[in-house]
């Protein structure tokens, strides 16, 4: 899998990957993204531009995340660089179901990794039951529960050297 990082002349690629998630999460009555939150100019107000990941297999184009340093909404406590962030995961339709979720975390926890970074944490809703499983799943461990922003959330992280499990 090839990971660039978003730049300001594809960003639109990136905010139309998490329309088209939007789009197909609501017809599933699983709504996750306001559209206005998800707009190329709303994403880079929110998130570094580099920070926006864009993944592909083969020339084709499966998913997008964010992958940051420090979040202080969800993690304010944490200092930056501690560890990595991820956020907006989203597999292309078309590429839904081949796996790609699993591997884009795997690239995740390389550019981490490649950072001297030992962590990976996100957040999830508590009532998305498929979504925490998929992330436990993958590895990741809840932290606690927490109400940010009229938000229910689980705070999860996953310690990518195994020694340094607490």
């Amino acid at each position: 899998m090839e990971v660039v990082n978003a730049t300001c002349e594809n960003i639109e690629i990136f905010s139309r990957v998490l329309k088209d998630a939007a789009v197909w999460l609501n017809s599933v009555n699983q709504p996750m993204w306001k559209y206005a939150d998800i707009t190329s100019a709303a994403l880079m107000k929110q998130y570094r531009v580099e920070d926006m990941k864009l993944c592909y297999e083969q020339g084709s184009l499966i998913g997008v995340y964010v992958l940051q340093w420090h979040d202080p909404l969800f993690w304010a406590s944490s200092p930056e660089n501690e560890a990595g962030i991820l956020h907006k995961v989203a597999v292309c339709r078309q590429s839904a179901k081949q796996g790609y979720g699993s591997k884009m975390i795997e690239s995740a926890e390389r550019i981490c990794q490649e950072r001297k970074i030992q962590c990976l944490r996100l957040n999830c809703g508590t009532l998305r039951h498929r979504l925490r499983n998929f992330y436990e799943s993958n590895g990741f461990k809840a932290v606690d529960r927490v109400f940010i922003d009229n938000r229910d959330q689980i705070r999860y992280e996953k310690f990518l050297n195994q020694s340094e499990q607490v």
